[in-house]
């Protein structure tokens, strides 16, 4: 239903794809990676689910002059072992040669490809969801970065990404590695996410102003998935309601769905309405008298 609901408002099936929004991690993690490329170093991107950290990794390999990203394609990554990243190595670097069957001999031939290569490019080595890598994957990264080739160690960089709630499973590479944690959208990086990909790529004012500073502000908001799927949900309020956009009244909805308008109570009396109020009974008492 949620991609109904987009096209509805006249939005993208995904308006978030491909979008980049130049926040204080993803200039954070440009230097890091940068520095990884150039220098050769072993780097650990930590972050929530969400945080955009592939995105901003890859981005920045995108920008380094020269290099060579070797990503190994093995989809279950707790299985991933150091013959798979062998593999990976030789397939980048030396795509006509076949890896050699005796792991010492593969270990000969990756030492020789990354020699070679390292004298004109600059080799990195990406590793996406490092948080579930086998322990002995990780001692081999290590061994990995001890390789020379005339002369010259280490032949490559390495990027880690991984989740900072399982980040004790990188520590054992803490110490020979730079870490980088990130955190998060700002309120002012959510609103001009929700401002840049809703309502200037759609062409119209898809989402309230009041309404973006309303959720900018919110905690569903410091990341890119979470800030997703608030909008997703706004979106269904703003049907539900026969809305064309999102107003201040449907984020609040959703923000606070047990909000409840607070009940009618009757003021306190002043005090010359309760004189007033005796004086009438007693005149009215005097009256009865009277008439008996």
């Amino acid at each position: 239903m949620k991609t109904l609901h987009r096209k509805r408002l006249g939005l993208a099936a995904d308006p978030w794809a491909g979008f980049h929004l130049d926040t204080a991690d993803a200039a954070r993690t440009a230097l890091l990676v940068e520095a990884a490329a150039e220098a050769r170093l072993f780097v650990s991107v930590l972050g929530a689910r969400g945080s955009g950290k592939t995105h901003a990794v890859r981005r920045a390999l995108r920008r380094v002059p020269r290099v060579r990203v070797v990503e190994p394609l093995r989809l279950r990554r707790e299985c991933l072992h150091i013959g798979d990243i062998e593999h990976a190595i030789v397939r980048e670097l030396a795509p006509n040669d076949r890896p050699r069957r005796s792991g010492e001999a593969r270990s000969v031939q990756v030492r020789r490809l990354l020699g070679q290569s390292a004298q004109t490019s600059r080799i990195v080595l990406v590793i996406d969801d490092a948080h579930v890598l086998h322990h002995a994957t990780l001692r081999a990264l290590k061994r990995l970065r001890e390789l020379a080739w005339l002369g010259v160690s280490p032949l490559l960089g390495i990027v880690l990404v991984g989740q900072a709630d399982r980040a004790e499973v990188v520590a054992e590479v803490g110490l020979r590695s730079d870490r980088l944690w990130l955190g998060g959208l700002l309120p002012e990086d959510a609103a001009a996410a929700l401002e840049r990909a809703l309502n200037r790529r759609s062409g119209r004012k898809t989402v309230a102003p009041d309404a973006i500073v309303a959720l900018a502000a919110s905690p569903r908001a410091r990341n890119w998935l979470d800030l997703a799927a608030l909008v997703d949900d706004c979106l269904a309020e703003a049907a539900a309601r026969g809305e064309d956009r999102i107003t201040r009244a449907a984020a609040l909805s959703v923000l606070h769905p047990d909000r409840r308008p607070a009940p009618d109570i009757e003021g306190p009396v002043s005090d010359d309405e309760a004189v007033a109020d005796v004086l009438a009974s007693l005149n009215a008492g005097e009256r009865r008298e009277a008439v008996a």
